[in-house]
């Protein structure tokens, strides 16, 4: 029997060929996958396929017999991982931006085992890493070689309520398969910023965007509550960028975010020292699930339940009140840059799908080639491909989705979302960023 990976050693956005042979004809093996994630949780995925008339299987030509996903997808078993520890919450795959090793191991019987290790990497060996703290923000950067030609294009990403950390492997992929200099813009929870997002100066955001942006060809990637900053600093402030990407977005400001409890009675983001006008959350349509939460909790078994809330239910509410949403609305049409605007049509955080429908509605009189890409069974969440979407085995309790819905989403987003930046950011994907993924 003989285990083959290819490529053993790439970047994460690349599918493995896996494949076993030396099979007897129709003989069963199982493919078992293990890997630590970067907060230094295990996951795993186990698949018995069977093998066809020349003893061949893999999952780009079977489907598992008995497993963590269903149908023929040679990108199964690596999205259908499950968190191993069972007796605590639920919780999500936690990308680095360097690299992972995962443990292939195939067994047809006790007598024949095999075993290999893949390496799959955010950050190929050229890119360098570099962080700093500059005028209230903290700046992540990931940089290939110079090149003779003249300074890269340059990505800028605009994480959400999660935090630099939960952007900084995108960045790190963007800056390795395309050749871009990213940069990661962390606005609140560090020294000298905001504990969340309450009154954040959108200043701040329009000047390192407009700075990067002299002499330099630059676009923007935000994701969920941060696409409310990016839309509204590049917009108010007339920031001149090539391309936009807004991911779960918002149309509209919203109230504060605070650490826990009801929201803050004041906006999200402020501009020349003025909070700006926000739709309120109505937290009190969550009191149910919060009851709920605590009386589950108590229950055997209770604490290994997520305390994640779907809070959908208080976005949607307050989009209900027109008054509000009027004074609110961001001026996307002020943005001469084309936008592309991509949610998941089950998003449990907010309403996504509406509010990216209504960005694109009110920029129908700007002459640009904006695009619209919703996922119909998708959540809020939407990483590089191959990520892990599982953390339970029928839905993510926290974005909403299931899991498979939301591997499609990612791999269709990621493939679309480069598509479109190298496109409108006139860079041609290089040959060492494709190919040359190990230094």
């Amino acid at each position: 029997m003989e285990l083959t990976i290819a490529p053993g050693d790439g970047l994460v956005d690349e599918v493995p060929d896996l494949v076993v042979q030396g099979l007897g004809a129709h003989e069963h093996v199982t493919v078992r996958i293990d890997v630590t994630d970067a907060a230094g949780r295990a996951w795993r995925s186990v698949n018995r396929y069977r093998a066809d008339a020349g003893g061949v299987a893999g999952p780009a030509t079977c489907a598992p017999v008995a497993g963590s996903y269903t149908g023929v997808d040679p990108t199964g078993p690596w999205w259908s991982m499950t968190h191993v520890q069972r007796d605590v919450p639920p919780v999500a795959f936690s990308a680095p931006d360097d690299q992972l090793v995962w443990t292939v191991r195939c067994a047809a019987d006790a007598a024949r085992q095999v075993r290999r290790t893949v390496v799959r990497r955010w950050r190929a060996r050229r890119i360098t890493r570099t962080e700093a703290v500059d005028e209230g923000l903290r700046v992540v950067e990931f940089a290939p070689r110079a090149l003779d030609s003249g300074p890269r294009p340059v990505v800028v990403l605009i994480p959400g309520s999660t935090g630099v950390e939960a952007v900084t492997p995108t960045a790190a992929l963007l800056a390795s398969r395309c050749g871009f200099t990213t940069v990661v813009l962390g606005y609140a929870g560090g020294e000298g910023q905001p504990a969340t997002l309450r009154e954040v100066p959108l200043e701040r955001l329009a000047r390192a965007v407009g700075a990067l942006a002299d002499g330099r060809r630059v676009g923007v990637v935000a994701c969920s509550v941060g696409t409310g900053g990016a839309l509204a600093a590049l917009a108010l402030g007339r920031v001149p960028v090539r391309a936009v990407v807004a991911v779960a977005p918002t149309h509209v400001v919203w109230q504060a975010l605070g650490p826990g409890g009801p929201p803050p009675r004041t906006s999200a983001w402020t501009y020349k020292d003025a909070a700006l006008p926000y739709v309120p959350v109505r937290s009190e349509l969550l009191l149910p699930q919060l009851a709920a939460r605590a009386v589950l909790r108590r229950l055997p078994g209770g604490r290994s339940r997520s305390p994640a809330l779907r809070t959908r239910l208080a976005f949607a509410a307050g989009l209900r009140d027109t008054a509000a949403v009027e004074n609110a609305l961001i001026p996307v049409e002020d943005i001469a840059a084309p936008l592309m605007a991509v949610a998941g049509g089950k998003d449990a955080v907010w309403p996504a799908d509406e509010m990216a429908r209504a960005l694109i509605e009110r920029r129908r009189t700007v002459p640009a080639e904006d695009v619209l890409l919703i996922h119909p069974g998708a959540g809020h969440v939407l990483r590089p491909p191959l990520i892990p979407t599982t953390v339970d085995r029928t839905a993510d309790l926290v974005s909403g989705g299931t899991p498979q819905a939301n591997a499609l989403a990612q791999s269709e987003t990621w493939a679309a979302m480069t598509s479109f930046l190298e496109r409108h950011l006139q860079a041609a994907r290089l040959t060492e960023a494709a190919d040359d993924n190990t230094g």
